[in-house]
């Protein structure tokens, strides 16, 4: 038996068995995947499918990810606001432009 490659999770265990469709597509319902669940899929030499859970997010968020101190104003300005410690600045409306993204 060979060694599992390090972060795989070991053991695995038998759910149910399936079968692609004409489009390639499996249902994975009966293993217990929510639907609109993203899986990222790796495959070996044997051809043994692994599918881990992911979130995605989108890519102008991923600089939170990337800058800890960045992440760590957004929790405190979170905290603070949860806890009712804001200031109303008022309408910001008049700043808006037609060529505003959202």
């Amino acid at each position: 038996m060979s060694a599992v490659p390090e972060g795989l999770p070991v053991p695995f265990e038998v759910i149910t068995e399936t079968e692609v469709d004409s489009r390639g597509r499996v249902s994975l319902g009966r293993a217990g995947a929510e639907p609109g669940g993203r899986y990222r899929v790796a495959r070996n030499i044997d051809g043994v499918l692994l599918l881990t859970p992911v979130v995605s997010i989108p890519e102008r968020e991923l600089i939170v990810w990337d800058d800890s101190a960045l992440a760590e104003r957004i929790r405190a300005g979170m905290t603070e606001a949860q806890a009712e410690r804001t200031v109303d600045l008022g309408d910001f409306t008049g700043y808006a432009t037609d060529t505003d993204d959202e």
